[in-house]
């Protein structure tokens, strides 16, 4: 079981956000009680009582139950991830799940699990849903040792700039595994449309191999960083998608 940490300000916003869809009786409840703690002179305390209000709030209205499921279903049998935490996100471009070292109360380094979020999106379950099944199978993916995910792509000679063409090629390749498997097991988040052109676009060398490749990554069950590392870096000579069997050797 990952326990799971709100941040007190994307608790507050949602619990603001869902007031409109109270019963009349609970929204009068909910404005009484926020009105009483403006009373309370020491700032300190104010916020305090506040934050209780809000989570108390959170919890009734059971805004985190699509980010909790989804959490269980797609990282549920994970044994190395015990904590995660559930941020602020200011546009959709930032929502986004990841993985980062956290030092524990007895000193030892473990992964923490953050996930980023708008307020706005926690009022759309499906929206929830939809956004974190892709995210957490990125997390899954990282805490597979078969999948053996390294965060630095080996540098490129020719520079920076090629660099972050290789990092741009290495995530449209993954997103493409990662939609290719939900669609499979019915968590159909990015249409297969989608993911083509936006493959299409990225590896413009692959010509009359394209749609042939693209339909290989799409398919294919077991994806390792190391494939997916070498086609980024070299797709033209990358014809051959390295399965599990032989991604050592890529």
């Amino acid at each position: 079981m990952i326990a799971l940490a709100y941040a007190s300000e994307l608790v507050e916003e949602a619990v603001l956000l869902s007031e409109r869809t109270l019963s009349a009786a609970d929204r009068r409840a909910f404005r009484r009680d926020r009105d009483r703690i403006y009373e309370i002179a020491d700032v300190e305390e104010r916020d305090r009582r506040f934050q209780i209000l809000h989570r108390d709030w959170f919890v009734r209205l059971d805004l985190g139950r699509a980010i909790e499921d989804s959490v269980s279903e797609r990282l549920g049998h994970s044994g190395r991830l015990r904590h995660g935490r559930v941020v602020y996100a200011i546009s959709p471009r930032d929502e986004a799940a990841d993985l980062v070292d956290h030092v524990n109360a007895a000193g030892d380094t473990e992964p923490l699990l953050v996930i980023r979020i708008r307020p706005a999106t926690l009022m759309d379950a499906s929206a929830v849903a939809t956004l974190l099944h892709h995210e957490l199978t990125h997390v899954a993916d990282m805490l597979d040792p078969v999948f053996g995910y390294q965060r630095a792509l080996p540098p490129r000679a020719e520079g920076p700039s090629a660099d972050t063409i290789v990092r741009d090629r290495y995530r449209v390749l993954w997103d493409v595994t990662i939609d290719g498997r939900l669609a499979r097991s019915g968590y159909g988040t990015i249409a297969r449309a989608t993911r083509w052109a936006e493959f299409a676009a990225t590896f413009p060398m692959l010509g009359e191999h394209s749609r042939e490749l693209f339909d290989r990554w799409f398919t294919l069950e077991h994806p390792t960083h190391a494939a997916l590392a070498a086609f980024a870096c070299d797709p033209g000579n990358a014809h051959e998608v390295c399965h599990e069997t032989s991604a050592a050797s890529c």
